[in-house]
């Protein structure tokens, strides 16, 4: 079945219109259905500037309607839709688990600020940090807490491929990193040892023992970073509550 704002048979005389090419100023024609179409005077590729893709932010048919065609802005705005609909998802799955909720911020905020360093997908990167708050019974992926991010994932009508490189990142965890080496499971894995690290510091704790064997364990130099910042504000926090 198709849109019926996309069926001819609903259209009238409105339905062709003609703009301007941005590139060479030649005059494009465009159908009611035509997402794009390239300029017959510079070969340029040309958006329909008349059609309305607003349904397509949130239609799990859009890429069948509209094929390869989409703009970046509503690419962007399905992602953003996307990371929405998993964040309540998460939450709700959270209860009143107020503890893990805001560490779960912890990491999606350290996932979001390697990765913009580190390179990676900040979309796959930030579902599978929001979804890290899944484990709830301790360290790893259990297959009951995959298939519980899996089934958030296909409510929030996650697109296939992304959802697999989610869970394989989520998986992958229980093994530091055997078996996937890419760069958005180094962002998220970093991300959750750093929020771990910082529940758990105290003063005068950065630096030793358990925490620096840990500390290496890190596989970003932004990482890295990222966790002496946080062991410099510990020291400096508890200096100033006297405790050092």
């Amino acid at each position: 079945m198709k849109c019926p704002g996309q069926d001819s048979r609903f259209w009238g005389p409105e339905a062709i219109s003609d703009s301007s090419c941005p590139n060479c100023g030649g005059t494009v024609e465009f159908f009611k259905d035509e997402s794009s179409r390239k300029c017959r005077e510079c070969g340029v590729k040309v958006l329909n500037p008349k059609m309305d893709f607003g349904c397509a932010a949130y239609c799990k048919f859009a890429s069948q309607c509209l094929g390869s065609d989409m703009p970046p802005e509503l690419l962007a705005k399905r992602t953003d839709l996307l990371k929405d609909r998993v964040a309540a998802e998460v939450k709700k799955f959270l209860d009143k688990n107020f503890k893990r909720i805001a560490w779960t911020l912890k990491v999606v905020d350290y996932a979001g600020k390697i990765q913009k360093s580190e390179g990676g997908d900040p979309a796959i990167v930030t579902l599978a940090a929001r979804l890290s708050a899944i484990s709830v019974s301790g360290p790893g992926f259990s297959p009951e807490d995959i298939a519980a991010a899996q089934s958030i994932l296909n409510r929030a009508e996650a697109p296939g491929e992304l959802a697999r490189e989610v869970l394989s990142i989520l998986k992958n965890l229980n093994g530091g990193g055997r078996g996937n080496d890419s760069a958005n499971f180094r962002c998220v894995f970093d991300a959750i040892l750093i929020a771990e690290l910082a529940e758990g510091l105290k003063a005068g704790q950065c630096g030793t023992g358990s925490d620096a064997a840990t500390g290496e364990a890190l596989l970003t130099l932004t990482g890295k970073g990222i966790l002496q910042e946080v062991c410099n504000d510990s020291q400096f926090r508890s200096i100033g509550n006297g405790k050092n």
